[in-house]
């Protein structure tokens, strides 16, 4: 009966998320973040390729998943995490947020408050200074191996979340190659809100015990614990000119969970051998800025995907709901000919689907290199390229810039626009 009751308040607690303000404005960051997209399309095609309310609402469906994910792996390996440690980490989140966003990461986070625990450590008198005594109390009393394990945890569901996502919310822009070439790119941008049920040592609390023998793994001591239920988000960031968002995000996905497991594997050999943690962080810190480097380096190495071709209209995207995604077009195929008339740019593709305004045939060059044949009935009202968008040419001038910014440097690039009246 008291195990029924238990689960029982797991159950409402993650009933409790519905009623959490939190887990609200997670939703509308999300939202807000897909809208921008979508107006950032609007902008550059004139039309919108991406549908934010649809986003959200994938988004969610598919971080619950996610979340619970999480919470199982967590409980089962034995991770049990201090209160405290949770906000130092999202301190250290927070501030390395002002050097660069993609430095939210609780990689970064984890790895460096690990650190700081060693030298905590090592001058544990430091904490009788007023001003930094507390945080620095809590950084000597701070429990890292249970923190690095749960940002392994949480890497491999990400990894997971990608491929199952496999691209479908990436939006087509134009950016500056490298040899200020305007070419076309992929900017796959995803998150997912994860609400999260982790145990956390307490005095006294609703459990007791373990769950096996040896549990929990990764926070040997404590003898009781609670569940803290709480909701986060998880997400990825990356810009493709090379490759398919499909195949961007298979090659994503398989990264993060070769770097997960190989974090995860540092900190259960760290749990016994304390020693080995600062391995463990270091690896935290420079193998999740190696991911972002070895991306950099990728995308350098091959030439530009979305690409005039000399074999006919490459296509950049589709819209959805348009003949073109009907007949099975796909981003990154070739269209040889329109109604029987060779293409090769695209000021080609409409003359030769007012050939037959009724009909539409088309030879297409997929992405194996293979020869496909497709065809639709053409309506009034249809898109005029019947939902496709192409690739750039040398007559396109308007493109996205793309740099890494810093929170601060967003927010003086806003200043800078309320005093420029824009």
């Amino acid at each position: 009966m008291a195990l029924q009751g238990d689960v029982l308040s797991v159950l409402a607690g993650f009933g409790g998320f519905l009623f959490n303000p939190v887990f609200y404005v997670f939703l509308l960051f999300i939202y807000l973040h897909y809208r921008r997209q979508m107006l950032l399309e609007r902008q550059l095609f004139a039309v919108r390729i991406q549908f934010p309310l649809q986003q959200t609402i994938r988004s969610l469906g598919m971080g619950i998943v996610g979340g619970l994910l999480i919470s199982l792996l967590a409980a089962v390996l034995g991770v049990a995490v201090q209160i405290q440690d949770l906000w130092l980490l999202w301190g250290f989140a927070a501030v390395l947020a002002l050097i660069r966003l993609r430095f939210l990461c609780f990689a970064y986070g984890a790895g460096l408050l690990t650190l700081f625990h060693a030298v905590a450590k090592v001058f544990p008198d430091v904490s009788s200074v007023p001003g930094i005594g507390l945080l620095w109390g809590m950084l000597v009393q701070a429990k890292p191996v249970p923190l690095l394990a749960l940002v392994a945890i949480m890497h491999l569901i990400e990894a997971f979340l990608v491929r199952w996502n496999r691209g479908r919310d990436a939006s087509p822009l134009f950016v500056e190659g490298q040899r200020g070439r305007i070419v076309g790119a992929y900017l796959l941008h995803s998150f997912w809100v994860t609400p999260l049920a982790l145990f956390v040592p307490v005095e006294a609390g609703s459990f007791s015990g373990s769950l096996y023998p040896g549990w929990p793994f990764f926070a040997p001591g404590a003898a009781s614990f609670a569940l803290l239920l709480l909701p986060s988000v998880t997400g990825f960031s990356a810009l493709t000119q090379t490759e398919t968002p499909a195949q961007r995000a298979g090659q994503i996905s398989r990264q993060l969970a070769l770097y997960a497991v190989v974090l995860l594997g540092l900190t259960a050999l760290a749990a016994l051998w304390m020693p080995l943690i600062l391995l463990a962080a270091v690896f935290a810190l420079i193998g999740h800025e190696g991911l972002f480097w070895l991306s950099q380096w990728q995308e350098r190495q091959k030439a530009p995907y979305f690409i005039q071709s000399t074999r006919g209209i490459k296509v950049m995207a589709v819209l959805p709901g348009t003949p073109a995604e009907e007949i099975g077009i796909r981003p990154g195929e070739i269209i040889v000919k329109v109604n029987g008339v060779s293409v090769r740019n695209k000021e080609d593709l409409y003359p030769a689907l007012q050939v037959n305004p009724a009909f539409c045939k088309m030879e297409v060059l997929t992405l194996d290199g293979e020869v496909k044949f497709v065809q639709c009935a053409v309506y009034a009202g249809n898109h005029h390229q019947l939902g496709i968008i192409v690739v750039p040419d040398a007559n396109t001038r308007v493109f996205v810039d793309m740099q890494q910014a810093s929170v601060v440097q967003l927010v003086k690039q806003k200043l800078e626009k309320i005093n420029l009246g824009a």
